[in-house]
């Protein structure tokens, strides 16, 4: 048996990511959407995979490549701007007239159990459906008394509707000739090259050509994709992570996580007295150095979340205990007030002519002097650190200059860049903790919004990541990276019920 994918398009409603990619390439939970198809039907037994390719075909043919090339057929829609997906499938009529086949979408991840079933268990001349579902933007199915399908349409009311389909057909070697005979005559008759192959469908249906039954798959997941909405429910359903009841670990980033300026994150304080209820131990991880772990505790308990400094980490910990363990004493500090008091509890000079080194901290009360003098100490012979390097912080206007961008200024200046950077992704940051709780990674979760920190330290520790899109990462950036999160979701509120 065959089956087809129409893979042909755009996707225009998630440009930000199709751009530069067609949308079958988009990924779910880190594999591209029509890997997910054509593993399912090659797992299930399928003879031959049409592939209908258009829109930045060379990607797709690329990695097609991956496949056995046996068991691919590809099809180009050279037109794929003017037509729809009916003239995909028209474009296979020479392969598939009068054959058995399976038709798919390119733009929808199913359950692997679905294409099994409908592969080898389920008659022909079905339609797959959710029974009892209904969604305005997804063809919904009605059918008659005699069980059989009457009609296939987005206009469906809900009171007449069996279900959403979802874009999975099974064809005989009998409809397989009545549909390709019907859609031909809508190309080259009616020359209306711009249809949905539901179209085709539909007017068969109702006449009677056609008889085909629902194949209801028993509310099995199942994800068509047309936006980002889609696409972060998608993440959400097939990612592998189901629990973190077996989590004895929780490292949880603060900015853009918890909270974003003084606005807290909802669910934010939901999920950290789930973590107490259910003895989960679990520390706040923040880079933002231009505040002490008292600040922190203070600005927590305002949004109803009451921790300890111990539970604290800060990026300012790995710089003060390396300083200590070196040897110095005579230190040079861009930060704020607070952070300076940090290094003088701690025993550090700071207020040397002659420091040993310059720390560069996130200053929120950075001023012109402050950068002079430091662009100065830095042209002598002398150490640089920095207690992180986040480009920007977030804020509930939009994303305001961190650190790095202090570094890049600083660079510009003098040509200097730090001897070394504390803070995330530096597993320094957080090995006092793994050790103290003796846990291996697979204990272990981060749940933050950053991935050039929070991900990388993540990858660094080998334990799984939680991205939340409620601070500086977008569901765009996420498509542009080589290591996935374990799970995508808005935002820390919508991972309670995983504990």
């Amino acid at each position: 048996m065959e089956a087809v994918i129409l893979a042909a398009g755009m996707g225009s409603r998630l440009r930000s990511i199709t751009e530069t990619k067609p949308k079958c390439m988009v990924k779910v939970s880190g594999i591209p959407i029509i890997e997910h198809q054509i593993k399912a039907y090659l797992d299930a037994g399928i003879d031959k995979i049409n592939v209908i390719i258009g829109y930045r075909n060379d990607i797709v043919l690329a990695y097609l490549k991956s496949f056995n090339e046996s068991k691919i057929n590809i099809v180009f829609n050279l037109d794929y701007e003017i037509t729809n997906n009916m003239y995909s499938l028209y474009l296979t009529k020479k392969f598939l007239f009068g054959k058995e086949f399976i038709l798919s979408n390119g733009d929808v991840v199913f359950d692997d159990t679905i294409i099994n079933d409908i592969v080898n268990n389920i008659p022909s001349d079905r339609i797959a459906c959710d029974k009892g579902s209904y969604d305005e933007e997804a063809m919904k199915i009605m059918v008659n008394e005699k069980g059989f399908i009457k009609k296939i349409s987005k206009k469906i009311m809900p009171a007449s509707a069996f279900g959403n389909s979802i874009d999975l057909y099974k064809f005989s070697n009998i409809s397989s000739e009545v549909f390709f005979n019907e859609i031909t005559k809508i190309i080259e008759v009616e020359n209306n090259i711009n249809s949905w192959v539901e179209v085709g469908l539909d007017r068969l249906l109702d006449n009677g050509q056609l008889k085909m039954r629902p194949f209801d798959i028993s509310q099995r997941p199942w994800v068509e994709i047309d936006n980002i909405d889609d696409l972060l429910k998608a993440d959400k359903v097939f990612s592998s992570l189901l629990s973190l009841k077996h989590k004895k670990l929780f490292l949880i980033d603060l900015d853009g996580t918890v909270y974003i300026g003084d606005q807290v994150i909802p669910g934010a304080s939901d999920f950290i007295s789930t973590l107490k209820r259910y003895k989960k131990h679990f520390y706040f991880m923040s880079n933002n150095s231009s505040k002490s772990k008292k600040d922190y505790v203070r600005k927590l308990k305002f949004m109803d979340i009451k921790v300890s400094e111990k539970e604290i980490i800060l990026s300012t910990d790995g710089v003060i205990d390396y300083l200590l363990n070196g040897g110095y004493k005579n230190v040079y500090v861009l930060g704020t007030n607070s952070m300076k008091l940090l290094f003088k509890e701690a025993g550090f000079n700071i207020s040397s002519t002659k420091p040993q080194c310059v720390i560069l901290g996130y200053d929120t009360e950075l001023t012109y002097h402050k950068l002079i003098e430091t662009a100065l100490l830095l042209q002598q012979d002398i150490k640089f650190f920095a207690t992180h390097c986040d480009m920007v912080c977030p804020t509930p206007q939009g994303p305001i200059p961190d650190i790095g961008s202090f570094l890049a200024l600083l660079k510009a200046a003098t040509g200097k860049i730090p001897d070394k950077i504390f803070g995330k992704p530096n597993i320094e940051m957080v090995v006092k903790v793994l050790r103290n709780h003796d846990v291996t990674p697979k204990d272990v979760v981060i749940i933050a919004d950053r991935l050039y920190t929070d991900m990388e330290l993540a990858k660094r520790i080998n334990c799984d990541f939680i991205c939340v899109l409620s601070g500086e990462t977008r569901r765009e950036d996420i498509e542009k990276s080589n290591y996935w999160p374990l799970l995508i979701v808005n935002n820390i509120g919508e991972i309670v019920n995983l504990i």
